[in-house]
């Protein structure tokens, strides 16, 4: 049997125990984090007459939204050396794969607080558990994804270009890693206070079209600088780039966010854990 020592000594203070018992919390977590994940999306789509139509029917409506408007001259767009329909879908839905990510992690956390207070279970479980739902959401999104890339080949709109198509899921994995350093860094604050998830919403709603999803970066002026230097585009962008099979921009920026995304998940992932004692014992007041 398993003994925990609560000490009021900062475990900091002893680095090699404190990254010993974090990396044992992550491997006895897995088992536990499937069965949260599977208790989140069951109770997410339960009482929903359209059930998992949902994981994708927001990036269905964003998408056909955008198209009409752009059809009837409202929304201008340049030329990114892509049929503006594929360049929306795919952009879509990996912002989307983003907001989960972001959202992922305080979601998890705050719907097992009950749980949280009164067992004691490595907390990890409750992360890998939001990593586990953004990844099925994004699964459930292929199911629209690639049929619409289907008609598109058929189209004319779009060529499968097997040469970087592999790098994809790559790309994919480095959105969702740069959402999840966000989160975990917010989660133990957002525990505390419910502004910062409505909070979170709201900038997520700006920051899209600060990003190009919806809109191509322009060649100049400050919404040009502003896309160019959010860490958002660079790794989007060069993950749609190599669905479509084209060169990607910015792809020295994606690796050097990448590489910043870890370093901020491992930096949020050890305040997680220095923080929830302390969070945890103000919940139970």
């Amino acid at each position: 049997m398993q003994t925990r020592i609560y000490s009021p000594e900062s475990a900091l203070k002893r680095p090699g125990e404190f990254f010993r018992a974090m990396w044992a919390d992550i491997r006895a977590s897995r088992e536990l984090a499937i069965a949260l994940a599977l208790r989140d999306i069951k109770v997410l789509y339960r009482q929903s007459m359209l059930g998992y139509i949902w994981a994708f029917l927001p990036v269905l409506g964003t998408t056909g939204v955008f198209l009409f408007l752009r059809s009837g001259g409202a929304l201008t767009t340049l030329d990114s050396g892509i049929a503006y329909p594929v360049y929306l879908l795919i952009g879509t839905i990996l912002w989307q794969v983003f907001a989960d990510a972001v959202n992922g992690p305080l979601k998890v956390v705050t719907s097992s607080r009950a749980m949280i207070v009164k067992i004691n279970f490595p907390r990890e479980a409750l992360i890998l558990a939001g990593v586990l739902i953004t990844c099925f959401n994004f699964l459930v999104r292929l199911l629209v994804l690639i049929p619409a890339l289907i008609f598109f080949t058929w189209k004319g709109s779009y060529t499968f270009v097997w040469e970087s198509l592999y790098l994809f899921p790559l790309g994919v994995a480095a959105v969702i890693l740069l959402g999840y350093s966000i989160g975990v860094l917010l989660t133990p604050i957002g525990m505390l206070y419910k502004d910062v998830g409505l909070g979170v919403q709201m900038v997520l709603t700006f920051w899209m079209f600060m990003t190009p999803v919806v809109l191509t970066i322009p060649d100049s002026g400050l919404l040009a600088t502003v896309m160019r230097w959010n860490p958002v585009s660079s790794v989007l962008d060069t993950t749609r780039s190599w669905l479509v099979g084209i060169e990607p921009t910015f792809l020295l920026e994606s690796l050097i966010v990448t590489g910043c995304s870890l370093f901020f998940l491992v930096i949020g992932w050890i305040l997680y854990r220095v923080a929830l004692p302390h969070v945890i014992a103000r919940l139970g007041m």
